[in-house]
């Protein structure tokens, strides 16, 4: 039976097939520790579930406009007012399914076959496939080695003609690295001055440690929002530890915005009724759910570099947020594939390769399960390779 080019064309998501792998080891009743996911292990917020137990009790769970429910758009205005330092009215506002639904809207509202996309390494898995999805061209900017970051000369070299948007995650998955407010500012100065999209995709923007704050690139636009090159993606599925709800977001200029419905309506139609209307409880009611998560996490970050620190040849730069390690291993066994696959059959620990994320040497390791768990991993993978 025949099948597209596109099709063909496009890999797997590893940290998906990854998932799958560990939970169905699991299943079998194998001991294996996962420190590849990327869900936190925390409960709902309460006002989510309470909001979601509402609809549910009232039996009428029904199609919502495609843009999003006026409540849920009311609680995103306000959540981006308060972080961002921008108001949003709602023709500003396309509430998806999923943070990856509204990044894929974006592109698909402004490539035309062959058009650009450049974002740094190392990348989230998926932005190479879904630019391809999009008939865009992703382009790669790389940090030097030894570097996690790339400077505002590495992508500026990237950039052509053919460019449409600058797309950027800090902090960072898989590195836990945020980009530095002069960087962010840099990267706004760009994109406003060659007319071209700042992507960023904010979906750990308030899961940051040590006192940081991940820099809002509004606070260095020289536009108003309706005239503004930059386009904010988030969602609930990390900050609210609310994966399975897959409720994202798009705050940007209403142009691009209507754009964005358009596609939205023929792809999904809308997000769920039922995850907008937890979505907006957790939103108002979720500040000391954040604060106690991110506490959690930076204590969990502390447990999972002290241990990694224990290994004679693993260089690691300290992540500064989300709940991602992403340490060099090149010194053990430079294939990050082979590591991987060797770790999973010698010591039953899953970990994700960074060729994955553009980056070879390194494997991401997960610190959003138990401390046991990162403990016991990190262990098994010491046994193994010292």
């Amino acid at each position: 039976m025949h099948l597209s080019r596109l099709a063909l064309s496009l890999g797997q998501s590893a940290t998906l097939k990854l998932n799958e792998l560990a939970n169905n080891l699991k299943a079998e009743g194998k001991p294996v520790v996962h420190l590849g996911g990327g869900e936190p292990e925390e409960k709902i917020p309460a006002g989510a579930f309470e909001e979601g137990r509402k609809m549910l009790d009232a039996g009428f769970v029904r199609y919502t406009p495609t843009s999003g429910t006026a409540a849920l758009k009311k609680e995103i205005a306000a959540y981006t007012e308060q972080y961002y330092g921008v108001k949003p009215g709602p023709r500003n506002i396309v509430v998806a399914s999923g943070a990856k639904q509204a990044i894929y809207n974006f592109l698909v509202s402004v490539i035309d076959p062959g058009d650009q996309i450049v974002f740094p390494a190392p990348y989230w898995v998926s932005y190479p496939e879904m630019v391809k999805l999009a008939y865009g061209t992703p382009v790669v900017a790389r940090p030097k080695a030894g570097e996690l970051l790339v400077t505002a000369e590495d992508i500026e070299s990237c950039i052509t003609t053919n460019t449409k948007a600058i797309l950027l995650n800090s902090p960072n998955n898989p590195s836990g690295q945020v980009y530095p407010e002069a960087f962010i500012r840099e990267m706004v100065e760009i994109c406003e001055y060659r007319n071209i999209y700042l992507l960023m995709d904010d979906i750990y923007n308030q899961l940051v440690f040590d006192g940081l704050k991940a820099p809002s690139a509004y606070n260095f636009s020289k536009r108003p929002l309706d005239e503004s090159v930059i386009v904010s993606i988030n969602g609930v599925s990390k900050t609210f530890s609310m994966t399975g709800f897959r409720i994202g977001w798009s705050v940007a200029n209403a142009a691009i915005t209507q754009a964005m419905v358009k596609v939205q309506a023929q792809i999904s139609s809308c997000p769920s009724a039922l995850s907008q209307a937890a979505a907006a409880g957790a939103l108002r009611a979720g500040g000391d759910f954040v604060a106690t998560l991110r506490a959690g996490l930076e204590k969990k970050r502390d447990v999972m570099v002290a241990e990694l620190s224990k290994l004679k040849k693993v260089k690691l730069h300290k992540p500064q947020g989300t709940f991602y390690s992403f340490a060099d291993f090149s010194a053990y066994e430079p294939d990050s594939t082979k590591l991987s696959a060797l770790l999973l059959e010698k010591c039953m620990v899953v970990t994700v390769p960074g060729i994955e994320f553009g980056l070879e040497g390194h494997l991401r390791l997960s610190y959003c399960g138990s401390e046991k768990d990162i403990i016991e991993g990190v262990t098994r993978i010491r046994k193994v390779l010292d």
